[in-house]
């Protein structure tokens, strides 16, 4: 039974892996751009991973999604996305993302009924993708623009800087203005995909459905763990964003 599950995990993997890095490199499919505009549907694999299967295949299916974007980055110099090369701006904020959501769904499985849980679960999903744009330019600023660890100038994409400077006036004030819109977008995707492939597979495949009353039994020591965690990495977060401030 082991050994089944086991091959069943590498299966999911492999799958996820691949759709990843078919929607990466496919035009206007996994990474959109129009004009100064930049969305992304990657983040729904991340949440269908940490929905489905927990905190760690969110984390590793975040890697991926990470990963996929600093190789596409190659594929736009002089541009926003070639700060992806940076692997503080493409690749750590989405381990982050995935994990926070994996961790949040696991403590929701093992404390909820599964109708509750698939009421709360779409929109969480929201407010996740919200979280993926704000962790993703907060480490956009601090290794990107404030170049804590020189890696900008490293990457040579200084200069891009001082470009989009002079171009929009404010670096800052032209991520603000289309973050919101690309936000939001991202959102309403996410909530409509999750909703759409999430609650048949819950239920046909019985993949990522809440924990039995046993299993919460003998789990319930991880909830404070999970709990302490994902405390822990608001308050990396926070101190981020306070020297990002400074």
């Amino acid at each position: 039974m082991k050994k089944i599950k086991e091959i069943k995990t590498i299966a999911f993997d492999a799958m996820f892996l691949a759709l990843i890095f078919v929607f990466a490199y496919v035009p206007y499919l996994g990474y959109i751009t129009i004009g100064p505009l930049a969305f992304t549907t990657m983040h729904v694999f991340v949440l269908l991973g940490a929905i489905l299967f927990g905190a760690k295949r969110g984390a590793l299916y975040g890697f991926f999604f990470g990963v996929s974007s600093l190789l596409v980055a190659l594929q736009y110099p002089g541009t926003l996305n070639y700060f992806c090369l940076n692997p503080f701006i493409s690749i750590v904020p989405r381990v982050l993302f995935g994990l926070i959501a994996g961790l949040v769904f696991d403590a929701l499985k093992k404390n909820c009924t599964q109708k509750t849980f698939d009421i709360v679960s779409i929109p969480l999903c929201g407010v996740f993708t919200l979280l993926h744009t704000v962790l993703y330019f907060t480490f956009f600023y601090v290794f990107g623009v404030r170049d804590v660890f020189g890696i900008t100038s490293l990457l040579g994409v200084a200069d891009l800087i001082e470009s989009m400077n002079s171009t929009y006036g404010s670096l800052l004030g032209f991520i603000g203005s289309y973050m919101s819109i690309g936000c939001v977008c991202e959102i309403a995707v996410a909530i409509v995909l999750i909703g759409a492939i999430y609650l048949p597979v819950s239920k046909f495949l019985g993949l990522g459905r809440v924990k039995t009353i046993e299993e919460r039994e003998v789990k319930k020591g991880n909830i404070a763990f999970n709990t302490t965690l994902v405390i822990t990495l608001f308050a990396l977060l926070c101190v981020i964003i306070l020297s990002m401030a400074l």
